[in-house]
């Protein structure tokens, strides 16, 4: 048997251990009684000088942002430029634990729930309706993910679909398919004045968790904040909105261009033809009244279509305000100007034409030609880069630079566009201020360009270009921003724009004038012009050859009171399909300029009346129609049975007298005589309608390969015959 040992305590630890939980058990006490009392004091409302229900309140309150409608962008008679819609992304659930889903009232299958079931069927239906190959669709199908998107390094395929998409695909009832919908733009005219509009891009906003859309280019980003509006805030008291606290959402103003439709229209189709006949790098031309400073028409090549789910950051400079150039002879009619308004021009004094060193460097006419000697009021007509570097140094450097400065040449004009580049100027050497006379070392833009020439137009009064008209606030139509014609200078005299003008008639009369192409005195109009060739540099080092030079055009029509200023320059064509260039560039002055000239008058007395458009859903088609017209608008039918349904003008907008309205009704489309139509007006009853429009020519629809009243469906091919108004 083993000892037993008997244990005896230690009186000391025992003594300590009750100490310490003595102890213990106060803390806890006076712990457990601060809590108490802090209860207390939170019970009462106020802790450390704070009111805890407002405190509490706070924190409960949710905060709801209400997104504003982007306004729209008008041209100048009312026709939609730019507009609101919904795009859709789509997905594909392939997780087999994900079920379908029924309606518990009629029993049916959630369209999209559940996970997809056949992949083969479901890659061969989405084939037809999206860009991407039944190939490559089953093969993103086929991964085992939760779910898949249909994007590849080229295509975003899933992203962005249209209305027309979204419900082709929810139409097939395919078990997986999902979407999300978000605010998109649309612009009904595509290509049309792309850069001049603009296009977006949208931003996720980290505070809000919502996406919102921002101008990336153009009117849209200038006018950004003007389109967007303001977001309003829906503040809530737990489950009751705090109507004192939130903020009502404010929609954002419509902008209205000064772009002319049917003057845009000729311009856009035959500046299509140049550029794909000379295959040149660039060419941008623009039409401005000269008056005014409005710009009518303007348009660039390349251009893109800012519908297109993506666009080349290529694309994004504007031509018009931006990548400056050297423009050639097209300077010399400013050289002149100076010239004659400081009493330095001899029209009839003669020189040696060809060359002439300045410091053992070369100026030399146009592909190296001596002509003899000829009079200064010859050289300018034929171009003679001697006449203006000899007339440059008769100026003197300094009033030169002056009168430069005074045209408001290296300074942006601010004509409603961001991101203007001022240009700059080689002017140090003596060979670098001779230069510049006639358009070389020194680079510009167009707009800069038609802002200096509308001072010779307006004998000796410069205005600035501008293409916002108006901004309009959508909920009552009130005139928020009026556009207006602003004077920034009068660099020259009266009589000398005259004078200026009287000699550029010689460019476009005289035989040998390098602007005889663009004459429109058979069709009643004596105009004034000046062309430039200048050439391309790079590396520092001019490119020789018509194939490396920018060609420009610069016409005042007509010349005794200007109505209008032309200017278009064409860079580097590769191709010349006619004798010389300027026959091709006058295939887009001639009947650009002819239309404006003609219809002026008439333009004009349109842009001021306009009526409230009725609101005419539910009525039926003859009733509408007959609604509509004695309202002052035209109508066209999409449908032929029942009520409408919709029309292409908001209810109480103003819009233009005699402005067509496209009614929407059920049934078949027939089509309807479109003589005299624009070719929107056209775009719009196509798209509206479904069918296919091609079309030829400039103005207005003269003829239809399709006769009125026939049946047109989503296979049709409608193509119109366009002609200017006489």
């Amino acid at each position: 048997m083993k000892n037993r040992v008997r244990r005896i305590p230690n009186k000391k630890v025992t003594q300590n251990a009750k100490v310490f939980g003595g102890v213990l058990l106060g803390a806890i006490v006076l712990v457990t009684l601060g809590l108490g009392v802090r209860l207390f004091v939170i019970a009462s409302g106020s802790v450390d000088g704070h009111n805890l229900n407002d405190a509490t309140r706070r924190a409960f309150m949710a905060n709801q942002v209400v997104p504003a409608t982007r306004g729209k962008i008008y041209d100048i008679n009312g026709q939609v430029l730019a507009e609101n819609t919904t795009v859709y992304d789509m997905y594909a659930v392939l997780d087999k634990k994900v079920a379908r889903a029924k309606n518990a009232q009629t029993g049916k299958y959630v369209d999209g729930s559940g996970h997809v079931v056949d992949k083969e069927a479901t890659a061969e239906k989405l084939s037809k309706i999206i860009g991407m190959s039944q190939k490559d669709i089953l093969s993103r199908l086929e991964k085992n993910v939760y779910q898949v998107e249909f994007i590849s390094t080229k295509v975003q395929a899933s992203k962005n679909l249209s209305i027309d998409q979204y419900k082709k695909i929810q139409a097939l009832k395919l078990p997986g398919i999902n979407f999300t919908s978000r605010a998109s733009r649309i612009y009904p005219n595509g290509n049309t004045a792309s850069h001049l509009v603009g296009a977006m891009r949208t931003d996720d906003n980290k505070k809000t968790g919502q996406s919102q859309q921002v101008g990336l280019m153009g009117i849209e980003d200038s006018e950004n904040t003007t389109l967007a509006g303001k977001n309003g805030i829906k503040k809530y008291d737990g489950q009751v909105e705090n109507v004192k606290d939130s903020r009502t959402v404010e929609p954002g103003n419509d902008v209205y261009l000064t772009l002319d439709e049917s003057l845009q229209n000729t311009l856009e189709t035959r500046m299509d033809d140049l550029f794909k006949t000379t295959k040149a790098q660039s060419a941008v031309g623009v039409l401005m009244e000269a008056k005014t400073g409005r710009i009518v028409a303007a348009t660039q090549r390349p251009n893109f279509d800012p519908n297109a789910k993506s666009i080349n950051p290529k694309l994004w400079s504007n031509l018009l305000n931006q990548g400056a150039f050297e423009p050639g002879s097209t300077m010399k009619g400013v050289t002149l100007a100076a010239a004659i308004d400081s009493g330095k021009w001899q029209p009839n004094a003669t020189y040696p034409s060809g060359t002439l060193l300045i410091d053992g460097k070369k100026v030399v006419d146009a592909f190296g030609q001596d002509q003899g000697t000829l009079t200064y009021r010859e050289g300018f007509w034929r171009s003679s880069n001697v006449a203006f570097a000899r007339t440059e140094q008769q100026l003197g450097a300094t009033t030169w630079r002056n009168y430069l400065e005074k045209f408001r040449f290296l300074r942006s004009t601010n004509s409603d566009l961001n991101h203007e580049e001022p240009g700059e100027m080689s002017y140090t050497y003596p060979i670098d201020q001779a230069n510049t006379a006639y358009g070389q070392g020194i680079t510009v833009t167009p707009l800069q360009m038609v802002q200096a020439y509308s001072a010779i137009a307006n004998d000796g009064r410069e205005v600035k270009p501008y293409f916002v008209d108006k901004v309009v606030n959508p909920k009552n139509g009130a005139i928020v921003k009026q556009g207006k014609t602003e004077t920034v200078a009068r660099p020259i005299k009266a009589s000398t724009a005259k004078q200026v003008r009287k000699y550029m008639i010689d460019v476009v009369n005289q035989d040998t004038g390098t602007a005889k192409e663009f004459d429109l005195r058979q069709f009643g109009y004596q105009i004034a012009a000046k062309t430039g060739t200048a050439q391309v540099s790079e590396k520092g080092q001019y490119l020789q050859g018509l194939n490396n030079a920018i060609h420009s055009v610069m016409v005042l029509a007509p010349e005794k009171n200007p109505k209008y200023i032309f200017y278009m320059a064409v860079k580097q064509p590769k191709v010349f399909p006619d004798p010389t260039i300027q026959i091709t560039m006058n295939k887009v002055f001639q009947p650009l300029m002819l239309q404006a000239l003609n219809n002026s008058d008439s333009a004009v007395k349109s842009k001021t009346t306009k009526q409230t458009v009725p609101n005419v859903v539910g009525q039926s088609i003859d009733g509408a129609t007959k609604t509509m017209t004695n309202a002052g608008f035209r109508t066209a039918i999409v449908g032929t049975s029942g009520q409408i349904e919709s029309q292409s003008l908001l209810p109480e907008q103003k819009s233009l007298t005699n402005q067509l309205v496209i009614l929407r009704a059920k049934g078949n489309t027939h089509l309807p005589d479109m003589t005299g139509w624009s070719l929107t007006d056209a775009q719009t009853f196509a798209r509206e309608a479904g069918f296919k429009l091609t079309w030829s020519g400039s103005g207005f629809v003269a003829g239809q390969t399709v006769a009125k009243d026939q049946l047109v469906v989503d296979t049709s091919h409608v193509a119109i015959r366009l002609k200017e108004k006489k």
